[in-house]
């Protein structure tokens, strides 16, 4: 062992120790007494080595040392064959001048920070619009580049596989096999010889999370250990809940899965932080379980997130001036509430509403299902705030669940209804699903009370029919659309609602409207990669104005070239669904 004294620096658990007192015990073995050298946290520790492991530092004081050197000509070689492999003969950065692209600074910074660890994981969680896509591409040239990423795995929610496939081929001259059903995997199987695992056997895969998430599919595909994985929308793989009722999904197991099984692991998000620490922490532990502990001062805390996490906002994002000044990169973006005029028979109805919802959720506060019935509530109020056609659909559900015993439906498994309460980005079908099963299976054993919500509830769905007026959140939507495309005849609106009964009311308010009529068109959840991609090109076309979307299609529209207003037509449970 090295002969350690006072006053010598050491590493110790990542972190710098300045030696105050040393003493042998005799076999090598020492008990030091050490102090901390980072000024927010003064401390000191005993420990004794071994079996604690530490590293001796350079001394601070300036030495020369003959016994130190060597050899001239073998440092001059191995630094050459360094800079032919790491810098190449046109830039910085090797792997960059294979892309066609023209990369900002900002964005080769996740790349340069990859390529410092000898472990490359890190979580890039730049704002929407950076072109996180582009630094992910950059970060994988430069992988490839030093031999570090052979084997590629990425995983992207469904809707974006053909945008990543389209542009890591057409700016990175990548080629990855797409496989995000069943069909595609028998596809490729077909291919390759009788017994090969395609996830084995492929060099660069393509596919969905909602498809590696199945366990049969995912214990297939991590069967042998990826170079590098690379999560889109990474959000999604952190755990749920609140602190006093965490919970890991289907997702956050993957999550696991997948950094046991990768040799680098490089998740990319706008919205790490859905504002639980927990949930926060469990992203940083993917890639840096040593960083993944939020206790300390925020100096501290700071130092352990940055080592793990790499973020920059728009406004952050500034071009020098000639002048010596700086200019914005990104227009500031502005976010305008649309006023909605309720009328006294709709603000009734809505009071009717929530008394109803809060005396079935009292009614079953000691019983076995009091929290299904309460989320049941939740889904009913959530509904009315939407439109007149969701509210008088969901109404129709209970209704006939208490009614008729055949209607009534199972319970959906727990998993289903966490997924459900996270807020996280569901199919529609799955959510619809889901929420239908929620309000049909919560049902009340007492006859009574079954008699009692049905009374209410008939009495709400008769005010609901006898209302002729339009409705005023809906009339408020189309105001604001005729005066903005009228202010302006290239402006087109992007308008995403979460409901499918919401968004067949903007559709019939449209049709009267000559402003609006025939000028839209319609993106949902569940249409194929093809049709979708039909409809964005509708999109762009002059004659078509309006975009009319649903959440469960909001992933990775990339329209910000001829679209820059957004209408978000209710407010979700997770506000980070407006960012996403």
């Amino acid at each position: 062992m090295e002969q350690i004294r006072v006053n010598e620096r050491i590493l110790l658990r990542d972190r710098m120790w300045r030696v105050k007192r040393a003493q042998n015990l005799g076999d090598d073995a020492k008990i030091i007494e050490i102090e901390a050298l980072e000024p927010e946290e003064p401390r000191t520790l005993s420990i004794v080595t071994p079996p604690e492991e530490i590293t001796v530092l350079p001394t601070e004081d300036l030495q020369f040392d003959l016994s130190n050197l060597g050899p001239y000509s073998p440092w001059t070689q191995d630094h050459r064959i360094i800079a032919a492999t790491m810098i190449k003969e046109t830039g910085l950065i090797s792997g960059a001048r294979f892309g066609r692209v023209n990369p900002e600074a900002y964005q080769v910074a996740p790349a340069l920070r990859l390529l410092a660890k000898p472990y490359p994981s890190l979580l890039v969680a730049d704002d929407v619009g950076l072109g996180k896509t582009i630094e992910a591409g950059l970060a994988l040239l430069e992988l490839m580049a030093r031999g570090r990423a052979n084997r590629i795995l990425i995983i992207t929610p469904p809707g974006l596989l053909l945008q990543w496939q389209e542009e890591l081929y057409e700016k990175f001259g990548l080629d990855f096999t797409l496989i995000d059903n069943q069909a595609a995997l028998s596809s490729v199987q077909t291919d390759l010889p009788a017994g090969v695992n395609p996830w084995d056997s492929l060099p660069r895969i393509l596919t969905s999370i909602d498809f590696i998430k199945k366990e049969t599919i995912s214990a297939r595909a991590l069967r042998k250990r990826w170079d590098l994985i690379i999560v889109d929308e990474a959000h999604a793989l952190a755990e749920s809940g609140t602190p006093l009722n965490p919970y890991r999904t289907q997702r956050t197991r993957l999550g696991a899965r997948l950094r046991a099984s990768a040799r680098g692991l490089l998740l990319l998000t706008a919205t790490p932080h859905n504002g639980y620490a927990h949930s926060f922490r469990s992203l940083i532990e993917l890639v840096e379980p040593t960083a993944a502990s939020l206790h300390g001062t925020k100096n501290v805390i700071r130092r352990r997130v940055d080592s793990a996490m790499i973020r920059r906002m728009k406004a952050q994002i500034r071009r020098p001036l000639p002048d010596g000044r700086e200019e914005d990169v990104f227009p500031r973006r502005q976010v305008l509430d649309i006023p909605v005029a309720a009328d006294p028979a709709t603000m009734e109805l809505l009071h009717k509403v929530a008394s109803y919802c809060s005396k079935t959720a009292m009614a079953s506060r000691d019983e076995e299902d009091a929290d299904l019935v309460a989320f049941a509530m939740q889904i009913i109020k959530k509904r009315a705030l939407s439109s007149r056609l969701a509210l008088e659909r969901t109404i129709d559900h209970r209704l006939e669940a208490l009614r008729k015993e055949e209607a009534r439906e199972e319970k959906p498994a727990p998993g289903e209804i966490r997924d459900l309460q996270a807020g996280l980005p569901l199919g529609e079908a799955a959510a619809e699903r889901t929420a239908r099963r929620i309000l049909r299976s919560a049902i009340p054993k007492d006859e009574r009370r079954r008699k009692s919500e049905t009374r209410a509830l008939t009495a709400m769905r008769k005010m609901l029919r006898s209302l002729s007026n339009a409705d005023p959140k809906i009339k408020a939507l189309t105001d604001e659309l005729e005066r903005v495309l009228a202010a302006d005849p290239s402006e087109k609106v992007i308008v995403f609602t979460e409901y499918l009964d919401t968004l067949q009311s903007i559709v019939n308010a449209f049709e009267p409207i000559p402003s609006l009529a025939g000028r839209f068109t319609i993106l949902r959840g569940g249409l194929g990669r093809g049709k979708r991609k039909r409809i964005l090109q509708e999109f762009e076309k002059p004659n078509i104005r309006v975009l009319l979307a649903t959440d469960a299609a909001s992933e990775g529209l990339n329209l910000q070239l001829f679209c820059r207003r957004v209408v978000h037509f209710e407010l979700p449970w997770n506000p980070n669904r407006l960012e996403q």
